[in-house]
């Protein structure tokens, strides 16, 4: 069977799973819920089960699926050791944090974004811990699983455009909407799954995430492909989610309505962690020129690696 095949059978088994075993994994949890044994678990609704039952599924099946397609070792995906590692790491985070640092300041200075009258740096921690496993992850399945095996059945552009293409839909799949506790059926997964799809937004905010988060995911298969290791891939990834988060923490946007300034800025998007318009493309375009300009630097190509 082909490996893009294979992979689609992988998502699929990931979501019947969760549409399978959610129903009564909540119902346990509130089971346990009223014997004062969950641990607050219980408190959870049911849309948060079903999306942490989908991560833990695809985690889970992770490993079999990439035995199945006959992967012994990430060498097989395109994936080496990297001597440069911490360099790379330390790159990434830096080209990612500095321009988008910049391009908030600019939105301050315009009135598109204000400063909080009060905020708490406490979350500081969460953004942390949140930076480094969402990237960590994102990245390995992303741009380490997935494109290094579509890039056993395609060639590099095509695999690197459908990867991008899958990694910036997936984003607006969000499970959502509170289904009260005695309405949970067995079919509750399914009509979950019908709404899934953010909705609210205006059309050009939504292709604008989409764009961005499309070019995010080209840059860090770019990295990854010219490096043949993920760790500039999880610096740039890292970088943006601490970035972002700690401009949400202190600013809110303040244009009414939100699409009022497409296509060129518009709202942050899929949890506030994506910016839209024009500008912060533009912005995440030189981060892409910086990363080009730095692999040539240090002797990078597609075909040699970095060592």
């Amino acid at each position: 069977m082909n490996p893009i095949a294979k992979i689609v059978l992988y998502l699929l088994a990931v979501v019947l799973i969760a549409l399978f075993l959610a129903p009564p994994v909540f119902w346990g949890l509130q089971a346990l819920g009223a014997q004062g044994i969950a641990l607050g678990l219980e408190s959870h609704p049911f849309h948060r089960v079903f999306s942490r039952i989908t991560q833990i599924a695809a985690l889970v099946l992770l490993w079999p699926m990439i035995r199945w397609v006959k992967i012994q070792n990430l060498t097989q995906l395109g994936i080496e050791p990297n001597p440069r590692r911490w360099r790379d790491l330390a790159v990434g985070l830096g080209l990612a944090i500095i321009p988008v640092a910049i391009l908030a300041a600019g939105y301050v200075q315009f009135d598109i974004l204000r400063i909080r009258n009060e905020f708490s740096l406490n979350p500081m921690i969460r953004i942390f811990f949140t930076a480094a496993f969402v990237s960590v992850f994102e990245e390995f399945l992303f741009r380490g699983v997935l494109l290094g095996l579509a890039i056993r059945s395609l060639r590099s552009i095509p695999a690197l455009t459908v990867v991008s293409v899958g990694f910036s839909v997936i984003h607006f799949i969000k499970p959502k909407g509170l289904i009260p506790v005695e309405d949970v059926t067995w079919m509750s997964g399914f009509h979950l799954l019908g709404s899934s799809f953010e909705g609210g937004l205006a059309f050009s905010v939504l292709i604008g995430g989409m764009i961005t988060l499309f070019v995010i995911g080209w840059i860090t298969g770019v990295a990854t492909l010219a490096t043949r290791s993920l760790w500039m891939a999880i610096g740039l990834h890292a970088g943006w989610i601490l970035i972002q988060q700690s401009v949400n923490l202190v600013t809110r946007y303040r244009i009414k309505p939100p699409e009022e300034l497409m296509p060129w800025v518009g709202p942050s998007v899929v949890s506030g962690m994506v910016p839209t318009g024009v500008v912060p493309v533009l912005v995440l375009l030189v981060t892409g020129g910086l990363v080009w300009w730095y692999l040539r630097g240090v002797g990078c190509g597609r075909n040699q690696g970095c060592n």
